[in-house]
């Protein structure tokens, strides 16, 4: 008689499958690291086979993990379904989700809410902040997809579209000749600060911080009242502002990327995923 899969050991071998790691798996579980590390010693006994290949970094699938994952999420799904139609109670998934404050307050929100409403099961947990504030939680399994912006090719993602950078200045600026270029930042560590410092350090301009923000949309206003420049990707630009060009100073800078990264390849984060893939697409 063949032995019978435990439910919770195999849930726990589906977190492992999906983050690769023991550490990340154990946060998703509200577990621990050794528990986690034990019940899949637990699994491979009742298997008879081992499950990963384990390196210094990575865990990956023995063929055995291959099949196993495959018919693991089958049996848990069809466990589920079991139980919401024996007591009419939807089984809730929570997805965490992690954006820049500029997608965050209307780049996705509709293809976000059209989802919850075809999926009634789902709830989403949306978090707003600097991408690489949201790229080292994602890196710590606190969130399960992220939207971020990155140097190009700096971290391997799911989805990647470019994202070209250039310089602003309001319509109406009296700084371009002044002895020190006023400049608008977002915080230390935000993207675009160092290569504005980078680029006119060559061009030999002196320049200074004027106003510092962690919110676009903060920065793009300070913009348009003529408080300083700032370097930030095109599509930032607003009517009220103006693009400076390398014939005045302000040479051209590196190609920066909106990139998408994925936690594991449950069906519904892959979903969602593809949705706000084609949504960025037609950007």
């Amino acid at each position: 008689m063949n032995a019978l899969l435990n439910l919770v050991l195999l849930k726990t071998f589906i977190a492992v499958a999906e983050t690769g790691n023991f550490t990340i798996a154990a946060q998703h579980l509200n577990s621990t690291q050794s528990t986690v590390s034990q019940q899949i010693q637990r699994l491979e006994a009742l298997v008879g086979q081992p499950l990963f290949i384990r390196s210094h970094r990575l865990l990956t699938l023995t063929e055995t993990g291959e099949i196993l994952l495959s018919y693991a999420k089958k049996i848990i799904t069809l466990n589920d379904m079991f139980f919401m139609k024996a007591t009419g109670n939807a089984v809730i998934q929570t997805l965490r989700l992690g954006f820049p404050e500029d997608f965050a307050s209307g780049q996705v929100t509709p293809t976000l809410a059209a989802f919850m409403q075809e999926q009634p099961n789902i709830r989403l947990e949306v978090t707003s902040g600097l991408s690489r504030q949201l790229h080292q939680r994602y890196q710590n399994g606190e969130l399960d997809l992220i939207i971020v912006k990155q140097r190009k090719g700096e971290f391997n993602s799911h989805y990647c579209w470019p994202e070209p950078l250039c310089w602003l200045t309001s319509l109406d600026n009296h700084h371009l000749n002044a002895h020190s270029l006023p400049l608008i930042v977002f915080p230390e560590n935000g993207l675009y600060r160092n290569d504005m410092f980078r680029l006119l350090d060559i061009e030999q301009r002196p320049w200074h911080i004027t106003y510092t923000c962690t919110s676009l949309a903060g920065i793009q206003s300070a913009i348009t009242d003529g408080l300083g420049i700032s370097l930030l990707p095109l599509r930032a630009k607003l009517p009220q502002h103006r693009i400076l060009t390398a014939q005045e100073g302000f040479p051209d800078a590196e190609e920066m990327e909106i990139a998408m990264h994925v936690h594991g390849n449950s069906e519904v984060v892959l979903t969602l995923a593809e949705r706000l893939a084609r949504q960025f697409e037609q950007l």
